[in-house]
């Protein structure tokens, strides 16, 4: 491989995508697929799809992206094959990406028959390959995707957050996916060296701009937890233009008055606030349970590993003493979760009785409780109606 002087990973991701354009075109699974991650530049390629091989045919329609089908008498046909012809190996063999496709058609037709005769198909060649020397690390992994699903474990990084991020095997616990992430980013630098297929360079190239998209959310602004309390300690700053009107403020319309009424409220409220922001952000994320409790994150920023846990104060029946104790649950609750134990966890109040004295002294209190990372308290605008003061 001619050596290339790249200066950053977004040069050599740029030089990589270049080189898969040019070497995919002349091969149809190749060009497909890489339309199927989303980096033809052209939309898809037009080819006679008749005129294919059955394998061929078959490895394009698993991924969907055409409107040319196999029959699965067809797929059945295929399966049917054997791995060798008078000692000589079949295309697929060797051919772990395509056979990766047949299995999705396969799974698409939702035909037991048609499963088990593919189990029988890849077991005529698919274990002697992962076994030997002819697949590099890869290719192995894809081979394990193939023959074991969700029980496959993973040599590699790549594979497994290729899955996550098509949907097909999601990695949800957080550490477990910044640890493959960083993995994987050595993985796609040593891509300078060696002689990958374009199949497997595409597949780079993808999981390096989801991964980038991942951890590009936010940091490229600068954010951490500090930043987002900021953010949210401001956020009466633009409540001062809230719309709270005694007239209309056009010929003939009526007054428009924006109730913040319910815990949700405030609730959609930040999620219209960190949501251009944090495009991972979660809302009504439901934990394991404890017990006979069911606990629900509020709002969860992925990229910041942080909860943010929203409380409404609607007058002085709900106590600060009363919200301290249920924030403090939350809390517990939440590091009960092995996925969260580790989380940043901010908790955020609405006060409609717009307590101010009271503020302070509750802002210590909840920064007192273990796992508590953050307290922001937001009075509902003093123009907002007239409910009592507390």
């Amino acid at each position: 491989m001619v050596s290339v002087e790249r200066e950053n990973a977004y040069q050599l991701r740029e030089y990589l995508h270049r080189k898969v354009i040019e070497s995919a075109h002349a091969d149809p699974f190749k060009s497909i697929f890489l339309h199927f991650l989303g980096l033809s530049k052209d939309g898809a390629p037009a080819f006679d799809f008749a005129t294919l091989s059955l394998y061929q045919r078959c490895a394009i329609a698993g991924l969907g992206v055409l409107e040319e089908t196999v029959s699965s008498q067809d797929v059945s046909r295929l399966l049917g094959q054997a791995a060798k012809i008078d000692s000589t190996p079949r295309p697929w063999v060797s051919d772990m990406f395509g056979v990766m496709a047949v299995k999705w058609l396969a799974g698409q037709l939702n035909n037991s028959r048609i499963a088990c005769e593919f189990e029988n198909w890849t077991s005529g060649f698919l274990a002697q390959q992962a076994g030997g020397d002819h697949l590099n690390l890869f290719e192995k992994d894809i081979a394990a995707y193939v023959r074991s699903g969700e029980s496959a474990i993973y040599a590699s990084a790549c594979v497994p957050l290729f899955l996550h991020y098509h949907d097909i095997q999601r990695i949800d616990d957080h550490r477990s996916r910044m640890a493959l992430i960083d993995r994987f980013m050595g993985e796609f630098r040593a891509q300078t060296q060696g002689d990958a297929s374009t199949a497997l360079l595409s597949l780079m190239v993808y999981v390096f701009d989801q991964v980038n998209q991942d951890m590009a959310v936010v940091p490229p602004k600068g954010w951490s937890l500090d930043d987002l309390l900021g953010f949210l300690e401001h956020i009466p700053v633009g409540l001062k233009r809230w719309t709270w009107e005694d007239t209309g403020r056009t010929r003939g319309a009526d007054p428009v008055k924006w109730l913040v009424e319910n815990e949700y409220h405030v609730q959609n409220l930040l999620y219209v606030l960190l949501g251009p922001i944090f495009n991972d952000i979660a809302d009504e994320v439901n934990l394991q349970p404890v017990g006979q409790k069911n606990p629900r994150i509020d709002l969860y920023l992925p990229s910041l590993h942080t909860i943010i846990e929203v409380k409404y104060r609607k007058d002085a029946k709900k106590s600060f003493p009363t919200l301290i104790g249920e924030i403090a649950e939350d809390a517990s609750l939440y590091r009960a979760d092995a996925k969260y134990e580790d989380a940043h966890i901010v908790s955020f109040l609405w006060d409609c009785t717009r307590a101010t004295q009271e503020h302070a002294k509750f802002k210590e209190g909840v920064l007192k409780i273990d796992g508590i990372n953050g307290c922001v308290v937001v009075s509902a605008p003093s123009t907002m109606d007239d409910r009592p003061q507390g």
